[in-house]
């Protein structure tokens, strides 16, 4: 109906032609009206589409009749990949499959913590199509790997030799940065862990001359790209990482010695910002959130040197929900400390009275 993944329309309107809350033709004038207002402004074009998706939504309703018995022979993925470790397999897995009830309490860390850095271990599938790089036009500029609010595009600059083992079809272009002429630049897409939301397109400022409408960056159907796009990103993490920036009493000091070969950096700007490795990534916040880029950023900047004190809300949400965390680790082990508190104690003070004393503990 041209609503593109929008299907709030189709799901009310098959929701009131089947379940008898209202009379059908009474719904359908009700969710007829509230399109108008609530979309109206958007123009005639925008109301029309919406009223079609809910009439083709009736038109198409039909029954389906569930078979007594199983008769596909399509199997389950399995919830994790066989590489994660053995707390994701035996634990986490059973929760992400919905099975968490019957895990034994034996099972569960004594102490209450979790591992962090388990969503990059989903492997969700959800995007219908996701970013493609074209590293002819591309002009390394790192806005959208800056924008993506669940940090799966990230961009990398090495020494050519490094992509002597490269899967077939793995693309890396000269890397413009002045300091680092002589290294290969490369920008890849964690697919399995794209949500679709595409603003990564949209910040893109490099322009296709040569095919109209075409950036440096385009959406394109994800399943065929699927296995190669597994195996680009699995080599991707073997790269070595720009070392971080780290601080001493004067804020000079760099915690990694920096090679020759990557000159001195300064991340006071996006494209130079662009090469740190996240630690906060692949979170279960929505399409196209406007939080998270903020916390991935944070994330690079400081690294394991940041300190999260949470307050309830979606950050609580997407940030240390049950079974996966997206805070993740570098490759020592450290990452970002972070902390959620649900409740907080208030002690009020009436007017013109000293505070109540606290009761003995």
């Amino acid at each position: 109906m041209g609503l593109g993944t929008r299907i709030n329309t189709i799901m009310q309107a098959a929701f009131f032609a089947i379940s008898g809350v209202l009379p059908q033709d009474e719904a359908i004038d009700k969710i007829k009206y509230a399109i108008r207002k609530t979309y109206g402004k958007r123009g005639e074009a925008v109301v029309q589409k919406n009223f079609e998706a809910v009439d083709g939504t009736v038109a198409h309703l039909y029954q389906v009749t569930v078979p007594s018995a199983v008769t596909s022979e399509i199997g389950m993925a399995d919830a994790v990949p066989a590489a994660a470790p053995e707390f994701v397999q035996s634990v986490t897995a059973k929760m992400i499959t919905g099975d968490g009830d019957a895990l034994p309490v034996s099972m569960m860390p004594i102490d209450g913590t979790y591992p962090s850095g388990t969503t990059k271990w989903e492997k969700r599938n959800i995007a219908m199509e996701v970013p493609v790089w074209d590293p002819d036009v591309c002009i390394q500029c790192g806005k959208c790997v800056l924008v993506c609010p669940h940090a799966v595009i990230r961009s990398k600059a090495a020494a050519a030799e490094e992509f002597e083992n490269a899967p077939e079809g793995f693309l890396t272009s000269p890397a413009r940065w002045r300091e680092m002429d002589n290294l290969q630049y490369t920008l890849q897409v964690a697919m399995e862990d794209c949500t679709g939301c595409a603003l990564c397109v949209e910040v893109c400022p490099a322009k296709n001359k040569r095919a109209v409408g075409r950036k440096a960056i385009n959406m394109e159907p994800q399943l065929p790209l699927r296995d190669q796009g597994r195996a680009n990103w699995d080599f991707f993490l073997e790269l070595p990482d720009y070392p971080r920036n780290g601080h001493n009493e004067n804020g000079t000091v760099t915690v990694d010695p920096v090679p020759d070969s990557y000159g001195s950096l300064e991340f006071k700007n996006v494209k130079n910002v662009q090469l740190l490795e996240p630690l906060f990534e692949f979170s279960g916040a929505c399409a196209g959130c406007g939080e998270t880029p903020y916390l991935s950023l944070l994330s690079r900047l400081f690294g394991d040197h940041t300190i999260v004190a949470n307050a309830t809300g979606c950050s609580s949400i997407y940030g240390g929900n049950l079974p996966t965390t997206p805070w993740a680790v570098n490759k020592d082990g450290r990452g970002p400390a972070w902390s959620n508190s649900l409740f907080r104690r208030q002690r009020r003070v009436r007017p013109g009275h000293e505070p109540y004393p606290r009761k003995a503990e």
